[in-house]
């Protein structure tokens, strides 16, 4: 439901379409930014100012208590808020189907260090 919701449900969004690549990689060119549906990896920090968005359960958004930002599930920000742009994507891959290794994209995991039990994983 909610992920037919980021597909349908657009008008409000500033930039729906996430066309800033800057803010995020190319793989996340998708109704709800990320390389799966069900799992959005997004930096918590609103564009405004940079304080930190709170999710909204009873809203199904993300909400900056600074200055009245908001974002939907995909971190798009929404339109008439302070923020200028969505929520930065950072880059990302999957190590398994339940884990995930934020900072190294998929086409870089196999140079990136080799992930021990010192490694914090997500």
């Amino acid at each position: 439901d909610d992920i037919r919701r980021l597909e349908n449900e657009q008008d409000d969004l500033a930039d729906a379409a996430s066309e800033d690549l800057d803010r995020q990689p190319e793989y996340a060119r998708n109704p709800w930014r990320s390389r799966k549906p069900e799992l959005g990896v997004y930096i918590g920090i609103c564009t405004h100012l940079g304080c930190s968005p709170k999710y909204r359960d009873d809203e199904g958004d993300f909400y900056c208590p600074c200055h009245g930002s908001r974002f939907d599930l995909a971190g798009r920000v929404v339109k008439g808020v302070p923020a200028p742009d969505n929520l930065d994507v950072p880059p990302y891959s999957y190590l398994s189907d339940t884990e995930i290794i934020v900072g190294v994209d998929d086409e870089n995991l196999a140079a990136a260090p080799d992930l021990d039990d010192s490694t914090e994983r997500a």
